[in-house]
């Protein structure tokens, strides 16, 4: 709140200041520049024209613009655009037949007055410019808007598409875990513990580590690590896993859960209780860069993984592009006669 107050006064202030010198260029400059001491017709004039200026920049910035140009109703706006024109013409017109302006400037320089004119080319100019202005900073303050409210947008779309990867996560994954636990508590009751502590520790990260925008790199590769060793209690003695994990001399952020569902939909796609699968899984960083590859041998002949992916690797590849613009380098290929599905994923990590 105190920020954009802050920003509020700012811009009064810079209005206030370049009507400061568009006065000043109108009002003072001139007789600092001719030498003479103006009549009281120049200054009712020229202070009369400003507040003119005032008027159809503040009118056309925050009223014309954005109810008529912005909704594309250009005609409408047209209109507007050429009675402002006209009525300050009239305006400086009237002012100028009023004051027996010309009289009273040519007796001022001493020169002849000059014959009447129908267009006034100070206020002509000064109004375009006026109006050219003002349509300006509209366009800018609405683009702002609008950037503003999409970023939000974003904000809470990524937001959203958390809560239902975790949601996604949370029934499918757990329960089938808690199954090979339970089976695996009558033949191995030591490694059917360590299951459960692992399974603990990521339903902890889930609920607390995951909240925020971002999250710790070592506690996100923890979560990845038990995830896969987790999945292999189900797999079968023709399934192989291969997980290279990082030796990292300092931690990094990263956004969370990004990197879990190239590593799901290998097990989704790549698992095969009657054939020989493979997966591997390599995780390495260097210089602040991430480099996530994941193969799996595809056992069905899907058309494309990718949208086939239970958790969706579309949303995350929307992610990446929200969080890491510029940031990231996605490849997603199926190589060896399409036998092997192949993620390569590098993202610079702050």
């Amino acid at each position: 709140m105190e920020k954009a107050n802050r920003r509020t006064l700012g811009i009064i202030f810079t209005h206030i200041l370049l009507w400061v010198l568009l006065g000043f260029t109108l009002l003072v400059y001139p007789p600092l520049s001719w030498g003479i001491k103006l009549p009281a017709a120049f200054w009712i004039k020229h202070v009369s024209i400003i507040f003119f200026f005032v008027v159809i920049f503040y009118s056309n910035y925050l009223l014309f613009t954005p109810r008529l140009l912005f909704r594309n109703k250009r005609l409408l706006f047209l209109i507007w655009l050429l009675i402002a024109l006209f009525f300050g013409q009239g305006l400086a017109l009237l002012l100028e037949r009023w004051l027996d302006f010309q009289v009273v400037m040519a007796n001022a320089r001493q020169r002849p007055p000059k014959h009447e004119e129908l267009i006034d080319g100070f206020t002509l100019m000064f109004s375009l410019l006026v109006l050219g202005i003002s349509t300006t900073v509209a366009a800018v303050r609405q683009w702002q808007q609008e950037a503003r409210l999409k970023d939000e947008l974003q904000k809470q779309q990524i937001a959203s598409e958390l809560s239902f990867l975790k949601a996604q996560i949370n029934p499918h994954f757990f329960f089938n875990t808690l199954n090979n636990i339970y089976a695996l508590s009558f033949s191995d009751v030591e490694l059917s513990r360590e299951a459960l502590h692992k399974l603990s520790r990521m339903m902890r990260y889930l609920l607390y580590e995951t909240a925020q925008n971002e999250t710790s790199l070592v506690e996100e590769l923890k979560f990845l690590k038990d995830h896969i060793e987790l999945m292999q209690l189900r797999l079968h003695v023709n399934n192989q896993v291969i997980y290279k994990e990082p030796i990292l001399s300092h931690d990094y952020k990263i956004a969370p859960m990004l990197l879990l569902p190239f590593v799901e939909n290998a097990f989704k796609h790549g698992i095969s209780a009657t054939k020989a699968s493979e997966i591997r899984i390599e995780v390495s960083v260097k210089d602040q860069t991430l480099h996530l590859k994941v193969s799996n041998t595809l056992q069905e002949k899907t058309s494309n993984p990718l949208e086939e992916s239970g958790i969706g690797l579309q949303n995350t590849k929307r992610r990446l592009n929200l969080l890491y613009p510029g940031r990231h380098l996605l490849t997603i290929n199926k190589i060896a006669d399409d036998t092997i599905y192949q993620v390569d994923l590098t993202l610079i990590l702050s």
